[in-house]
């Protein structure tokens, strides 16, 4: 099983850091696991957040999810698996963020700020997304993301599964900016991407 390095290069913190961060709201990141944009959607860490006494999440937990796997260059593990020192590595990245606290042993990490009640921002971040297609099937988030960065700050990129087949992405993505007045603008322009003209809509629309 392959660990991390006894320290992280910059590159990497910076893609952990992105990853992890719970941002604080009006903060520009990307869809983070935990972020104000995804955690009242995702049941399985609002759900741990709450059963925790102290607000705080396991980063062993944390490293085990998909996306940290690979940032961090693990194996198929799991968060029993996950050696205590890339658990360490990992707690003094995020110790570079200004939106996370880490518990003092380095061994949990949470948000600074308490989330708000969860409709309440689900309605706030659906006003400043809006869905983009067509996109070819084996898009990459992390290409959406960088292209519509030209335009504007993006918060998150989601790429919604297909109805009747959840392994397949439907076509159409989700992007979410810093505002709605962000979302709106973009709403009025006329882009190409991998040379076809995208519709644009709002959320509600989509």
């Amino acid at each position: 099983m392959t660990g991390a390095a006894a320290e992280l290069d910059d590159e990497t913190v910076k893609k952990v850091i992105r990853q992890v961060r719970f941002p604080l709201p009006k903060v520009s990141s990307t869809e983070f696991y935990f972020s104000d944009c995804n955690l009242p959607r995702d049941k399985f860490p609002r759900k741990t957040i709450h059963e925790s006494d102290d607000g705080l999440v396991s980063l062993a937990l944390i490293c085990s999810f998909t996306r940290m796997r690979g940032h961090l260059c693990l194996g198929n593990v799991k968060a029993d698996e996950i050696p205590e020192d890339t658990v360490k590595v990992v707690a003094d990245a995020l110790r570079k963020s200004t939106a996370l606290k880490i518990s003092d042993d380095g061994m949990k990490v949470g948000r600074i700020a308490e989330l708000v009640k969860a409709e309440d921002v689900i309605e706030q971040v659906d006003t400043r997304t809006i869905s983009v297609s067509p996109l070819e099937y084996d898009v990459k988030l992390e290409d959406i993301e960088f292209f519509f960065c030209q335009f504007a700050k993006v918060n998150s990129v989601r790429l919604p599964r297909h109805v009747t087949d959840k392994k397949l992405f439907c076509g159409t993505a989700l992007v979410e900016f810093s505002s709605q007045e962000e979302a709106e603008s973009i709403l009025k322009k006329s882009l190409v991407y991998s040379g076809a003209e995208l519709e644009l809509k709002t959320k509600k629309a989509f």
